[in-house]
């Protein structure tokens, strides 16, 4: 079956970020898009780098963006009971990394737009399919995008992320950051001549879970926030005081908390905390920012896709989506949607269920279809 082909072509490109290789895809993308003679644009970002765009004219103002990420993240080093790049099939799943996370949802968003080009479907909306590169580290190609064209006249976004073809609305936001503490060398003997960067990093954790327990809120459908501290760096060897230790804390939010306001509590409490005599100085870097993104489910594009799965419930998600960068302030109704299992991202072994898969292509065709009719019937 041809859609099945595609997928495994696209999970036989290794597009792991680091470094990214997108233009692999892009390539890939490219050369369907030509036999088929779709219009295309390819983005530059950096070298091997690349975004991939189509534009599907309507016959009026407003745009339909399906958007997608084609880099992936590394397979890991646990051994995995097919290659992470061979597009194995058994039993009805396509091993891979990227299958489910989420070149399934790429390569089902890219089928449906190309089906429509096929079709000559007249729609009333313009219908664009981007795929983007960057989204597993720094959604480089989300704010590429932005900077070569802004999100005006957009009246809806889809997100092809792993949702197991649940209807989600919304995911949490996301704010990493390190902090370093800074102390001074002395030998193992004589601990009171220095000053120990890690002992102090201890009381910093219990600081922060302090806040945790003070910020933690639950917002349906999005789940309850979390702090965690997920990495610790320190020391020089075992009969030297350390004077240096950081540690990298991942922060997952939900409406109404303010990472503006997160960040200017733990850097207070940090003053408070290092003005001790004999403390040491201490260093906080914001490592990444992405806001809590959330639709209201009575949007029509969300009433249109619960319609169409005849799902009665909408879902939130923990991960974070392009959809951060893209839409920050949630302005732009937004539908994360994708054949993938959540739970499967990230994991050695990943795979998507082909028919989801297949189904999903229906989805977005059909969504595309509803969408830019009901709009038009609306105006």
């Amino acid at each position: 079956m041809d859609a099945v082909r595609f997928l495994q072509q696209m999970i036989q490109i290794d597009s792991s970020n680091p470094p990214g290789n997108e233009d692999k895809i892009s390539k890939l993308l490219a050369e369907r898009c030509e036999t088929a003679g779709i219009p295309y644009k390819i983005t530059q970002i950096d070298a091997g780098r690349s975004n991939f765009e189509i534009r599907l004219k309507g016959e009026g103002d407003g745009k339909l963006v399906f958007c997608g990420h084609m880099d992936t993240v590394l397979p890991g080093e646990q051994p995995w009971m097919y290659s992470p790049f061979s597009g194995e099939i058994v039993e009805e799943k396509l091993y891979g990394r990227g299958a489910s996370d989420m070149k399934s949802g790429l390569a089902a968003m890219y089928l449906a737009v190309e089906a429509l080009f096929k079709e000559r479907r007249k729609l009333s909306k313009e219908i664009v399919f981007l795929a983007t590169a960057g989204e597993e580290v720094d959604s480089c190609g989300a704010r590429t995008y932005l900077e070569g064209q802004a999100m005006e006249n957009v009246e809806a976004l889809v997100i092809g992320e792993p949702t197991n073809e649940k209807v989600v609305i919304g995911h949490k936001g996301a704010l990493w950051i390190e902090i370093v503490t800074l102390g001074k060398t002395a030998h193992g003997s004589m601990p009171d001549k220095g000053i120990n960067a890690v002992e102090w990093m201890s009381k910093v954790i219990s600081m922060l879970d302090s806040l945790k327990k003070k910020w933690q809120i639950s917002a349906e459908p999005l789940g309850e926030s979390s702090l965690a501290v997920t990495k610790i760096n320190g020391g020089v060897q075992t009969n030297v005081i350390p004077d240096r230790c950081s540690m990298s804390v991942d922060i997952r939010s939900v409406p109404p908390l303010s990472h503006r306001q997160l960040l200017t509590e733990i850097r207070n409490n940090l003053n408070e905390l290092f003005s001790a005599d004999e403390a040491p100085d201490f260093l906080v870097q914001l490592q990444l920012d992405r806001p809590a993104i959330l639709t209201d489910e009575s949007d029509r594009l969300i009433r249109l896709a619960i319609d169409l799965k005849k799902q009665h419930s909408v879902q939130g998600v923990s991960y974070y989506t392009d959809a951060a960068v893209l839409n920050p302030d949630s302005r732009i109704p937004t539908l994360i949607y994708g054949p993938g299992d959540e739970a499967l991202a990230h994991q050695p072994n990943e795979y998507v269920d082909i028919r989801a898969y297949l189904r999903s292509f229906d989805f977005y065709k059909e969504l595309a279809v509803k969408f830019s009719k009901e709009a038009s019937t609306a105006l």
